[in-house]
């Protein structure tokens, strides 16, 4: 049975944290106080990235919806589902290790991007995508999103899901709950790159 929140955080209890605040917008992020572990059910594919370390930087509220960005380290190993943004391009920046980045064109041929530390790979929206640290220490990239959206609030929201993925109508209703909310599907169906 899943166990997981669906209402969207308050923009009060997410609002990115600043160091420093200057007129007309202008801050310096805290990372002390934007940081997070994900939790919850560990299995291949789990789409909320179990032992992933994400720092928040920039969220929509305070760059006009402009750009979300994010450090994130991802563990050895890590694959969620392929998935589809459909309001947000999506750019991974590697800092250390590789992360590979598998796209499905619309004719369902996946096309696998390995990037390396000093290199980005560009995610548009609208197409599937997943990604694997194809190496042997934890991948540490920047992720930005454009424009800036209510992702965060995905991880904020399911932090520590507990998802059974045999549970196929748990699946498939946190599936369209996750839609409905975060414009993010979630392709369960579709097998992860070995």
């Amino acid at each position: 049975m899943m166990s997981t929140s669906t209402e969207v955080v308050a923009e009060a209890d997410t609002r990115t944290p600043a160091r420093v605040e200057a007129p007309g917008g202008a801050y310096i992020s805290d990372p002390a106080n934007a940081t997070f572990v994900m939790g919850g059910s560990e299995f291949d594919g789990a789409p909320q990235i179990p032992g992933a370390t994400l720092v928040l930087h920039a969220m929509g509220d305070r760059t006009d919806n402009q750009l979300t960005l994010a450090e994130v380290t991802f563990p050895v190993g890590q694959r969620p589902w392929f998935h589809i943004h459909h309001s947000e391009d999506e750019a991974f920046y590697v800092l250390e290790g590789q992360l590979t980045v598998t796209v499905i064109d619309g004719d369902g041929i996946r096309h696998k991007l390995v990037t390396n530390p000093g290199e980005m790979v560009w995610g548009p929206q609208g197409f599937a995508h997943s990604y694997h640290v194809t190496s042997d220490i934890p991948c540490r990239t920047i992720i930005a999103l454009t424009p800036g959206t209510v992702i965060p609030f995905y991880f904020a929201n399911n932090m520590n899901l507990q998802l059974d993925p045999n549970d196929k109508e748990a699946v498939a209703a946190y599936c369209e709950e996750t839609l409905r909310l975060y414009n993010l599907e979630l392709l369960p169906d579709v097998p992860l790159d070995e």
